[in-house]
């Protein structure tokens, strides 16, 4: 009984080393996006023939710029939701090995959709990418709660209701987007740049913070 009772309060890893060990996956996976745009190659160009040759790797920014948003935004409600937990089990480890594992592969549909933008089945594709990545986190968000939130009573119940609609509204989100492709590509592609900047917007764990510190 002795043994079992130390293993309960025993961590299976250090708060620090999960955390250390997730932000390194993100400045990875944010660093790679940017490999993906190429320099054009303007040795005999013209003016003209360079501003043209520059425009052309604009979609390439344009998927850079939003893909390091999601990733930013997915790793300032991860750190967020890990400010409320002061120990972690197998359980979390899972789970947040298969967001990290999402989060090193939105550089692949990032130089997809930024090379093929014109391409419905790529626009889809990098729409349902984010949106499973935005599920998986709520995975770990559901279980974070559930195990540790609400039975250590760290937020009220209300604020709880109100959180998870806001991060369960995130993958929906991108799945209302990926949907919209089939009716209008550009649309789709709108959609996809301003749902990370909308969720950069303080959400209810932060305002949830600010009263712990007051």
């Amino acid at each position: 009984m002795l043994q079992s009772k130390n293993k309960k309060q025993i961590p299976l890893m250090s708060l620090n080393r999960f955390e250390a060990f997730s932000d390194g996956v993100f400045a990875i996976a944010v660093t790679l996006l940017v490999l993906e745009i190429k320099p054009p190659d303007l040795i005999q160009a013209t003016t003209s023939e360079a501003v043209t040759k520059l425009l052309q790797v604009f979609p390439h920014v344009l998927s850079y710029a939003t893909s390091f948003i999601v990733i930013g935004v997915i790793w300032i409600n991860h750190h967020a939701l890990f400010h409320f937990v002061r120990r972690v089990d197998r359980t979390i480890l899972v789970i947040n090995l298969l967001l990290l594992m999402c989060v090193a592969f939105i550089p692949y549909p990032t130089a997809l959709i930024g090379e093929y933008g014109g391409s419905l089945p790529i626009v889809v594709f990098y729409g349902l990418s984010l949106a499973v990545t935005g599920f998986v986190y709520n995975a770990l968000w559901f279980y974070v709660v559930e195990r540790y939130i609400k039975t250590e009573r760290l937020i009220h119940q209300k604020t709880i209701q109100k959180a998870t609609a806001w991060t369960l509204s995130y993958p929906i989100s991108y799945l209302i987007a990926a949907g919209l492709a089939f009716i209008s590509i550009n649309l789709s592609i709108v959609l996809y740049v301003l749902i990370p900047l909308f969720y950069l917007l303080p959400g209810i764990i932060d305002k949830q913070l600010l009263e712990n510190e007051g």
